[in-house]
């Protein structure tokens, strides 16, 4: 950084046409109405065990605020999972936990929002709280 070779600036200029190129994209943003609450909606989806170097699953999710992406991310989970069930929940604590900041962050600045809604794509991990009251139930005798 302090003393630069013409080959560092020949890249820079590179970096610098190849960003120019891309002014006019970006992300859209829709005017919401302040009087009226927006609806928070998370979404995410994982990859159970893809990489077959170290076995880790990569989680991703959106969140949206009305029509707006407000928040997004693609990582590898730190452990290893021991099914595609555990790495879903995971994911879905991240992004729920995300969402209770900005539902924390949108109280403070005074804009309403309705209830929340997180999607996930397992249809075990939607199962599995009925499953779990279920043999609750036929354990207790009831």
């Amino acid at each position: 950084m302090s003393n630069p070779l013409d080959s560092h600036w020949t890249i820079v200029k590179i970096i610098i046409r190849y960003l120019k190129g891309f002014l006019s994209h970006g992300i859209r943003l829709t005017l919401i109405i302040s009087y009226q609450p927006s609806s928070i909606r998370g979404f995410c989806d994982v990859d159970w065990a893809l990489d077959v170097d170290d076995k880790r699953s990569t989680s991703g999710a959106t969140i949206y605020l009305g029509p707006n992406l407000i928040s997004w991310w693609s990582r590898k989970q730190q452990l290893v999972a021991w099914s595609s069930i555990e790495v879903e929940y995971k994911s879905l604590i991240e992004v729920t936990t995300e969402i209770l900041w900005i539902q924390e962050l949108l109280s403070e600045l005074g804009i309403s929002y309705k209830t929340p809604m997180v999607f996930c794509d397992n249809k075990s991990v939607v199962a599995l709280p009925y499953i779990l009251y279920f043999i609750k139930d036929k354990t207790h005798g009831d």
